[in-house]
């Protein structure tokens, strides 16, 4: 080896390490300025990739465990005209009960979307309900003071669905009155 190539491999060997550790200095510093630039941004970017229906049952489930909804602006149905919309079939009826309990009996015709699961339900459910989005629709859970049909329609409300409405008497005033049942 000559004195020319003996100099060049002993500055590699001096030179590498410090340009190593200059690279990987700008890589750290780059990488917390990206982490830093997406914190501060309106709409950050996840630093997790989630598939799209991952992100639509993470928000949806966040929807249903947000903080409460208008509840008190909800319009209600009464036994008499509930039972004429399930007669004639002029509204989407939506069992907000849990599977369990929406199995042991329903409303003839009604779709089961529990708050329990709501996500899982809502993306299972999706391509009829996008067809109702703008017809009626009438939710009701066990009645008295069950409030899953209201958390059910205010979702439903906030997914953009406007003509929700509740039966408060639900599945206990559906089965007093002697109506049929699905099961």
């Amino acid at each position: 080896m000559t004195s020319a190539e003996e100099r060049w491999h002993t500055n590699l060997a001096h030179d590498l390490p410090r340009d190593l550790a200059g690279v990987v200095g700008v890589a750290i510093v780059a990488l917390v300025a990206g982490l830093v630039v997406n914190r501060l941004r309106q709409s950050p970017l996840p630093l997790v990739y989630h598939t799209p229906e991952q992100r639509l049952a993470a928000e949806l489930t966040q929807l249903v465990n947000a903080p409460p909804f208008r509840l008190e602006d909800l319009d209600t149905v009464g036994l008499d005209e509930f039972r004429g919309l399930v007669k004639s079939g002029q509204a989407l009826v939506v069992d907000a009960r849990a599977a369990s309990f929406y199995g042991a009996g329903h409303v003839p015709g009604a779709l089961n979307l529990s708050r329990q699961d709501f996500a899982g339900d809502y993306q299972r459910l999706r391509p009829t309900l996008d067809k109702a989005k703008d017809s009626p629709v009438v939710v009701y859970c066990s009645g008295g003071e069950c409030h899953d049909s209201r958390l059910v329609a205010s979702a439903l409300i906030s997914l953009g669905y406007t003509h929700v409405r509740i039966f408060t008497g639900g599945w206990a005033a559906w089965t007093a009155s002697g109506a049929p049942i699905a099961q």
